[in-house]
C-alpha cells in the first residue's frame, strides 16, 4: 500500500485501489472531466455570443 493510504477511511482507499486495478477506468474519468469541461466552455461562449 502506498502513502495515498494515510489518512484516508478504508472505503476511500478501496475506491483508489479501483482505479490502480482498473486503468480504463481512469482513462473513462478523464475523457468523462474533459468532456464535461468543453461542454460548459462552449456554453458560455455561446452565452457570450448572444449578449453582442
Amino acid at each position: 500500500m502506498g502513502p495515498y493510504y494515510r489518512g484516508t477511511s478504508q472505503g476511500m482507499g478501496a475506491f483508489f485501489n479501483l482505479f490502480y486495478e482498473q486503468p480504463l477506468l481512469m482513462l473513462l474519468l478523464a475523457s468523462a472531466a474533459v468532456g464535461v469541461g468543453f461542454y460548459f466552455w462552449r456554453r458560455k461562449k455561446s452565452a457570450e455570443n448572444t449578449k453582442i
